[in-house]
């Protein structure tokens, strides 16, 4: 059976035009529960690569395994509300009139497929957090989102680079940006302060070591030993740095969370 051609599909769409947007996200979100998980009534189908961002096959069928992917039978209406990337794509813009900045990232586009529903190819930088992000589109709550961040589960970089990439609503941004300045800020500023501590801590012990060669230079090597033992090394462990790495810290801060996984 040959496939139809998918016919743009503006949103708003034009029975709604008028209609505050707020308005029209506020009732998905919610009418939320009889869409979330539903297959069956989804109409649009995403295709997102999650071993290295390889394209397929120009037109691939569907059910190709060539690459490895997450699969995810969704709502146009729902991604669209919320994402101006999948919205321009699904209008029939191009995705470089979409973001500015997809020149310089993985290029998303609708497949030729057999398929009634269109089928999305979707390469965001980090497949780990995609369904969280899902989620929150379809429901408009951060708590999948901030449980699994603070057990460890996501990166929030991860998220952060999926938000824009998709061009989400400002909302999450400013959630995202919410839980730097409370999380990830205070813990390099710490990082920061412990790695200069050591380095003075280093210096101090140099000039302690200068003075005892010029003072006690009949000093033993068992007590150079001993004098060297009681300085403070910098713990190599602790002063990592980047987005990513702190998150270990934080999880243990964090107590006991169990892993999550979006609703």
């Amino acid at each position: 059976m040959a496939h139809k051609p998918f016919s743009p599909r503006p949103f708003p769409p034009p029975a709604l035009a008028g209609v505050p947007l707020e308005y029209i996200v506020e009732q998905l979100h919610t009418l939320a529960h009889g869409y979330w998980n539903r297959p069956e009534t989804a109409d649009c189908v995403l295709i997102v690569p999650t071993c290295n961002h390889i394209q397929p096959p120009p037109s691939p069928p569907v059910t190709s395994n060539t690459v490895p992917h997450l699969t995810l039978q969704l709502h146009i209406d729902y991604l669209s509300a919320k994402s101006s990337l999948i919205r321009g794509l699904f209008s029939g813009v191009s995705p470089f009139e979409c973001s500015p900045s997809m020149r310089s990232s993985p290029v998303p586009r609708l497949l030729d497929s057999r398929s009634s529903r269109p089928v999305l190819l979707l390469p965001v930088p980090d497949p780990r957090s995609i369904h969280l992000l899902i989620h929150w589109i379809y429901f408009g709550k951060t708590d999948h989102i901030e449980a699994c961040l603070k057990g460890g589960v996501v990166d929030w970089e991860g998220l952060a680079r999926n938000a824009e990439y998709l061009g989400l609503s400002s909302d999450i941004k400013v959630f995202l940006g919410r839980w730097y300045g409370k999380w990830l800020l205070p813990a390099r500023g710490q990082l920061e302060r412990r790695s200069h501590r050591s380095e003075d801590d280093s210096d101090d012990d140099s000039d302690i070591g200068l003075e005892y060669g010029e003072n006690e230079a009949e000093e033993t090597s068992e007590d150079v030993v001993c004098a060297t033992s009681d300085s403070h090394a910098p713990d190599v462990t602790v002063v990592e740095r980047g987005r990513s790495r702190i998150v270990c810290p934080l999880t243990r801060l964090s107590g006991n969370l169990k892993v999550c996984a979006a609703a």
